[in-house]
């Protein structure tokens, strides 16, 4: 037997997805996550996976998982203690920053405070100009008094980013290497080895974040080995990065700052996977965890990326999968502010104490309660029954909530619902209305462990009809990072009119970014079936602020300043209407994206229902819009081809639990897709 692996580390859950090679079979499983060593619920999951389905860790023979862990230590600030290189004259800046104001209508609020403070900051006496030339360079002597100031800090990694490094990366690069050698034991990061674009701030903050959550990531790398030996994985390790790619584990300690998005697009290629495969190429998915709500958005049959996505407080620029995260999820607690108002969440319980229902010592109210109290979910049967929830505890954790609130619990925790419900619609509805997307035109697809419970109740509030929800919906970021690609972009910035670019300087720039590429991929030693490379550049008219990514497709060959005049003339107008013929076009960057196709699978087909109605296996009292139902509960497993429900109706699997609300119907298609369709 010979298995491919995908785990998704989420803050209550570890999802895994086991893919037989031999029967095509898709066997998923969820376990506890552990917060204090990320790896042990890894290797737990692992074990009990393969020997329900008696095999051995020995017959896996890929292994790959989406991760949260960089990301986290971002957004709750526990990074390790960083110290920034800088050229002379440069201290500040990071907390100069692009002088905004996260609210520029609040005045009262504040500037974030900088990954690396202002005493942390080292200046070198260099300078580069913009095209590249050296103008003043570090002495051995520089960079001896830098390192023994850099010493006396006690950081545990270093970041370098010197002005226009971009033109010249070959000199930050010296510094670094220079620096790792006088100072043992501390990792260095090197923005332009990260991403060289122009705009230092951005490149700044780049190298801050890797440097702030490598030592975490190298630890976490460390462990994840050692657990993997010690169950008898011998597979080599990749994990999934932002781009909605893969990496090695050897890289991504090397540069975590690619994988802080890693977990949610993961979640997003899996969408996107079981989309294509129902004919569905326009969708808004939403992964609905513990924590927090991640949404994205599927085009033409293809994950949106974006090149400024943010982390917390951050910037980001390199290429990621476009998602937007809010904070609700089924670990969500609900209280009351200053005011009296309820609120739900950023707040979660986690996995540890967990909501009051799990039993395990949390005693706030939270959307799982909710969810419980209001009949969605059944507590001897979560997780497949391996985990029992408790009724008794959601109801007191929300007694208080309906006492202030002047509600019977069934009332109060549907008001929890809905509060969640506002939480994610009004968080969304601008992000969607800013690409042009009106949420009535797309799918929604529910995934995590809370998705396809609380789906109708965000289709209806964002006014959507149809819900595709996939087979195993609470496990589809680990099957996202079981089959996604290995993947890496490159940069190089340009910035010249089109008149100064010659055919033989873009044929140079994309044959140096294509051969820089190869040999990533050909460091991952991966097993690939074939290699894709795509270029694109970044232009725009002269005098505009923002600049517009135009395919080139084609080979380096083909490329000339003639050709990418008419490319971006066609891009501009298909975006903004109208192009402008006699406009100066220049150059902002030029970009190089590889793939190596890893292969992938066909969903299982179901066997066709016997009849339209399949029986049900029990009945439920839920309460949904301010009324009780009776609710028919179905097993995911016994649903074939063709089978129709009628709601109001429960769906039952070992990942999570569906609720098809009254006005909504349920069909199954051949690939065991439940396609939820508003007929009210």
């Amino acid at each position: 037997m010979t298995f491919r692996l995908g785990v998704d580390i989420g803050g209550t859950f570890t999802d895994l997805s086991l893919l037989d090679d031999s029967s095509g079979a898709v066997h998923t499983h969820k376990v506890p996550s552990t917060p204090k060593s990320p790896s042990d619920a890894v290797a737990v999951g692992v074990q009990q996976l393969v020997e329900r389905l008696g095999a051995t860790a020995a017959d896996v023979a890929s292994f790959v998982h989406g991760t949260t862990i960089g990301l986290n230590a971002v957004l709750e600030r526990r990074g390790a203690k960083v110290a920034l290189v800088v050229a002379g004259g440069n201290r500040d800046l990071l907390e100069l920053a692009r002088l905004q104001k996260p609210n520029q209508f609040d005045l009262r609020s504040a500037v974030p405070e900088p990954l690396v403070p202002r005493r942390r900051v080292v200046e070198l006496p260099v300078r580069i100009d913009r095209n590249g030339r050296v103008i003043a360079a570090a002495s051995a002597g520089d960079l001896h008094r830098c390192a023994e100031a850099i010493q006396r800090m006690d950081v545990e990694s270093v970041a370098v980013c010197l002005l226009n490094a971009y033109a010249n990366p070959g000199h930050e690069q010296a510094v670094r290497d220079a620096l790792a050698k006088l100072l043992p034991g501390t990792l260095v990061s090197c923005s332009t080895e990260l991403w060289p674009e122009t705009r230092e701030y951005e490149r700044g903050v780049v190298a801050a974040l890797n440097a702030y959550v490598q030592p975490i990531m190298s630890r976490y790398v460390s462990a994840l080995k050692t657990d993997a030996a010690r169950i008898g994985l011998k597979t080599k390790l990749y994990l999934t990065r932002s781009n909605g790619g893969v990496m090695s584990a050897e890289s991504a300690a090397h540069v975590p700052v690619h994988t802080l998005l890693s977990g949610p697009a993961a979640g997003v290629v899996g969408a996107t996977f079981v989309a294509r495969a129902a004919g569905v190429l326009e969708a808004v998915t939403c992964d609905i965890g513990g924590t927090s709500a991640d949404v994205s958005i599927i085009r033409d049959g293809e994950p949106v990326h974006s090149m400024d996505a943010g982390i917390g407080d951050f910037p980001i620029v390199m290429p990621a999968v476009d998602v937007f995260a809010v904070g609700a999820g089924g670990g969500s607690i609900a209280r009351f502010d200053a005011l009296g108002l309820l609120k739900l969440g950023p707040q979660s319980a986690g996995a540890v104490p967990g909501p009051a229902s799990y039993g395990k010592g949390g005693t706030q109210p939270t959307t799982t309660d909710a969810y419980l109290v209001c009949g969605f979910l059944d507590p001897d049967r979560f997780l497949g029954g391996t985990m029992k929830l408790r009724r008794d505890l959601a109801e007191q954790a929300l007694k208080p909530v309906a006492t202030r609130l002047g509600m019977d619990l069934p009332s109060a925790a549907e008001a929890v619902l809905a509060l969640g419900t506002s939480n994610m619609s009004t968080s969304l509805l601008p992000m969607l209305t800013k690409r042009g997307i009106d949420p009535r035109d797309y799918t929604l697809i529910p995934y995590g462990g809370a998705g396809a419970t609380h789906a109708c109740l965000l289709a209806e509030d964002l006014g959507m009809t149809r819900i595709l929800v996939p087979p195993s919906p609470g496990t589809l970021c680990a099957l996202g990072a079981m089959i996604a690609d290995l993947k890496a972009d490159y940069i190089r910035s340009t910035r010249l009119r089109l008149a100064e670019v010659t055919d033989e300087l873009l044929r140079d720039t994309f044959s140096d970014l294509e051969r820089q590429a190869r040999a990533w991929l050909d460091g991952e030693r991966a097993d690939v079936q074939k290699i894709d490379l795509v270029f694109s550049a970044d232009m725009r008219y002269v005098g505009q602020a923002f600049h517009i990514e135009v395919a080139l497709p084609g080979g380096v060959d083909r490329l000339g300043a003639d050709r990418l005049a008419r490319e971006f003339q066609a891009a501009y107008a298909a975006l903004y209407g109208a192009a402008q013929p006699n406009g100066v076009i220049e150059t902002v960057n030029m970009r190089a994206r590889i793939t190596g196709k890893r292969g992938t699978f066909r969903l299982r087909t179901l066997a066709k229902a016997p009849q339209a109605n399949p029986d049900p296996v029990g009945q439920r009292r839920i309460r949904y819009a301010g009324a009780f139902h009776e609710a028919k509960v179905y097993r995911r497993d016994d649903l074939l081809s063709g089978h129709r429900l009628e709601g109001p109706a429960i769906v039952e699997q070992f990942d999570t639990t569906t609720v098809v609300a009254p006005g909504f119907r349920g069909e199954v298609d051949d690939l065991g897709v439940l396609m939820i369709t508003r007929i009210q």
